[in-house]
Formats: structure tokens, sequence, C-alpha cells
């Protein structure tokens, strides 16, 4: 935590904006995971990213966890997600997680990405 509040108070020398990113977020304990965004977001985060690093949720746990960080975080911040394509349900994670309130899904567009890539639109 120490390290993750250091590393957004650092960024925000240097910029304005500032998008903290939970690696591997999506098996992190929930209240773990609001704690640290709690605090990223004091240290001058503006966006806090929950990813599912590894492709493996499913659009109702996804959704559940999403809304706990939104409700845990009210309008102090925007939550974001970035969901991974392993199981095929990238697009179907990052819609519920919008129904659950985050209000940005990074995504690969013409499937151009990542490994296994993520949620993407096709031509």
């Amino acid at each position: 935590m120490d390290e993750a509040v250091a590393a957004v108070e650092l960024s925000r020398r240097y910029a304005e904006d500032v998008e903290f990113s939970a690696e591997d977020a999506a098996r992190t304990e929930p209240e773990y995971l609001a704690e640290v965004s709690k605090a990223v977001v004091a240290a001058g985060a503006r966006t806090v990213n929950i990813p599912d690093t590894v492709g493996y949720s499913v659009p109702a746990e996804f959704a559940a966890l999403i809304r706990y960080i939104v409700n845990a975080l009210g309008d102090s911040a925007i939550v974001s997600v970035h969901c991974h394509d392993d199981l095929g349900l990238a697009v179907a994670n990052s819609i519920a997680a919008i129904d659950a309130g985050a209000r940005q899904v990074e995504c690969t567009i013409n499937g151009i990405g990542e490994r296994a890539a993520t949620a993407r639109s096709k031509k």
C-alpha cells in the first residue's frame, strides 16, 4: 500500500491526471482493494482501474466487485476496468462493469492489443 501511495504521489508531481491500476484486482480481496483504492485517491489518483488481469472472472462476480469499489469510492474517482478475454468474457465483463457503475473501459480496437486480448470491437 505504501508503494502504491508513493507512486501516485510521485506521478502527481509530473502529471495532473493520474490513473492507478491494481494488477490482478479481480483476484484481490475486495476489502483490501477498496482500502488501496481509497489510499491512492487520497494521494491524488483521479481514476482507479480494476483489471481482470488473468481473464477468469464471470460477469456477475466482476459486476459485484466493481459495484463494491464504486460504492467505496463514491464520487472521489472514476472507476475504470480492463478485462482480458481468456474465457471469452471480456466484453460481457466490461458491460457488466458499466452496469455496476464503472465509467471507463480500457479495450482494444480491431483486436490489436495484449495477450489473450482485452474487450474489443470488430469491423
